[in-house]
């Protein structure tokens, strides 16, 4: 037999490394994915009574597309389909990555909107060449109208500063949390809440009291 000795963890010269290579934006994604689907889950879970049969990620998926229906009636139903689709976009990019980079740059300022303006750069280019809303695409503006752009910003920020009430995704941003999560908050600590359509607005003093 031959003789062995031990492994004493030092890397010999001239050999390789041959770790596992993982993709940091995919891992991300696969993370995010899964806490976005549990948390949904725990929702579904708190307020209906059922359990997914498992944690994996197609369980979970499974487990909401049997609650779609209940989901679609419950308050948070525009907010969830917001984040599912905003999730599923990030995955695809991951799987299909596009040249054109994307990033939000603030709400939308037309009235009673709630979508998100995301600023468009070319893969060739250093500046946005568009910025447009998320939630309703006749709302854009091109390179030549950001100064009208940035002056109605302005204007709305002042008026805005004492607003009152905050969106279930400002919320989400404030807390670092999944919007369900937020859901589950303001049911946990009785949440003043008034809604617009579909759109649930929460007082910001509560918000504040209960995060502190």
């Amino acid at each position: 037999m031959l003789a062995t000795t031990p492994w004493d963890g030092q890397r010999v010269s001239g050999t390789r490394s041959f770790g596992i290579k993982l993709n940091a934006v995919a891992v991300e994604a696969r993370d995010t994915l899964r806490a976005r689907l549990r948390a949904w889950c725990d929702l579904v879970n708190a307020e209906h009574g059922c359990v997914p049969a498992g944690q994996s990620m197609e369980v979970l998926a499974e487990f909401l597309h049997q609650h779609a229906r209940w989901l679609c009636h419950h308050p948070a139903a525009g907010d969830a389909i917001s984040e599912m689709a905003e999730t599923a976009t990030m995955a695809r990019r991951v799987v299909s990555p596009e040249r054109v980079r994307r990033f939000r740059v603030g709400a939308c300022i037309e009235h009673e909107c709630g979508g998100s303006l995301i600023a468009v750069i070319q893969a060739d280019g250093r500046l946005p060449s568009e910025v447009r809303c998320d939630n309703d695409p006749g709302h854009a503006w091109s390179a030549y109208e950001w100064r009208e752009l940035d002056r109605r910003v302005s204007h709305q920020h002042q008026h805005q500063a004492g607003l009152p009430w905050l969106t279930a995704k400002d919320v989400a941003e404030l807390c670092r949390i999944s919007m369900s999560n937020v859901y589950r908050l303001a049911s946990e600590n009785s949440w003043r809440r008034r809604t617009n359509g579909r759109r649930v607005y929460y007082a910001k003093a509560d918000v504040l009291a209960s995060v502190g």
